[in-house]
């Protein structure tokens, strides 16, 4: 399949002045104090060598435990944010390399959208509806016609089932549904060819997430968009994704069909969450249960895997040695040294 995005090597750093959060921290200040040498700036490594690619069409899911790195991922790929190397290729362009205060400018923005995780944070409280899904085509799409954008924002309604009767309302007037969809039609007003969706429904009630979930799988099959869903949900990521990446402390550790993610996780960590999932396995489940604190982001040691200290299948190896790809077959990998293979 052609890709539609591929993400090479990506990286995003926080420079943290030399009093950052790490075990040396301490150590590094009284080398500093006592001595001539210069101070050390330590870095936060936020994304730290992110491969992947999302082809015409697919849907991926993006998984991960707090902390990891998604949502700082999903502010490179929507151009909100800036990298720090690395490249963000899209529809064939490195937009990656366009400032992320320069790109609303470009064709890529139309064609490159997100729905945001808040609902109710995501709209402004002074826009009706109407004035919402109708600020995208204003700037984006040069709508001035008013009976052009009345009909272009009244069809995107229809199509993620918004009574237009709302249109004239404000965001306090709308139930959270309603405003998951509002939020969704801002997106797709443009036609994307990628939809980010930065978990979507997780502000929802229970009975809401289903229908929202219904709609935005029906409008992948209508519009032929691509998805990229993050989401803490595995088992909505199981039901709506083609493949799954899973990230632990800035990188990716695991990617494959999801299908094979959910029956065969190779990657202890990808292990430890799917045993999570209410009705798994409970000999799994206590094996694989993650305990302790994750290793600090700040100045991670290259040569020694993130996982150490948590992973149940952890050697002094995994302290000498980066772990290394291990792939059964060539759309599955994880990278560890002891992965887990099928028992």
């Amino acid at each position: 399949m052609t890709a539609l995005l591929k993400v090479s090597d990506l990286k995003k750093y926080y420079a943290l002045g030399g009093k950052g959060l790490s075990d040396n921290a301490m150590v590094s200040w009284v080398r500093n104090r006592f001595t001539n040498a210069p101070k050390e700036t330590q870095m936060l490594h936020a994304v730290d060598g992110v491969n992947f690619e999302i082809s015409k069409g697919e849907s991926l899911g993006l998984v991960g435990e707090s902390g990891c790195g998604k949502s700082t991922l999903v502010a490179m790929l929507a151009r909100l944010s800036d990298s720090t190397s690395g490249s963000i290729n899209f529809a064939d362009k490195d937009i990656g390399s366009v400032p992320a205060k320069q790109f609303h400018a470009e064709p890529e923005r139309s064609e490159l959208q997100i729905v945001f995780q808040d609902p109710h944070e995501s709209l402004n409280p002074r826009f009706t509806a109407f004035d919402t899904i109708a600020e995208p085509l204003r700037r984006l799409a040069n709508l001035s016609s008013k009976a052009e954008l009345r009909a272009r924002v009244e069809a995107v309604a229809t199509q993620v089932d918004l009574p237009l009767q709302l249109l004239g309302r404000f965001p306090h007037q709308l139930s959270g549904g309603q405003k998951a969809r509002v939020n969704i039609a801002r997106a797709i007003a443009l036609s994307p060819k990628l939809l980010i969706l930065d978990e979507p429904t997780s502000a929802l009630d229970v009975s809401v997430q289903a229908v929202i979930l219904k709609l935005l799988v029906r409008l992948k099959q209508e519009l032929g968009m691509s998805y990229l869903f993050v989401s803490h949900d595995l088992n909505v990521v199981r039901l709506l994704c083609d493949r799954v990446i899973v990230m632990y402390l800035g990188q990716i550790i695991e990617e494959g069909p999801a299908e094979e993610i959910f029956t065969n996780p190779l990657h202890p960590y990808t292990r430890a969450l799917i045993s999570a999932i209410p009705g798994q396995n409970k000999e799994d489940a206590s094996k694989y249960r993650l305990e302790g604190d994750p290793l600090s982001p700040v100045d991670p040691d290259p040569e020694a895997c993130r996982f150490y200290g948590r992973c149940p299948n952890g050697t002094d190896l995994c302290t000498r040695a980066a772990p290394v790809k291990i792939s059964p077959n060539p759309d599955h990998y994880a990278v560890c040294h002891f992965p887990v293979l099928s028992e």
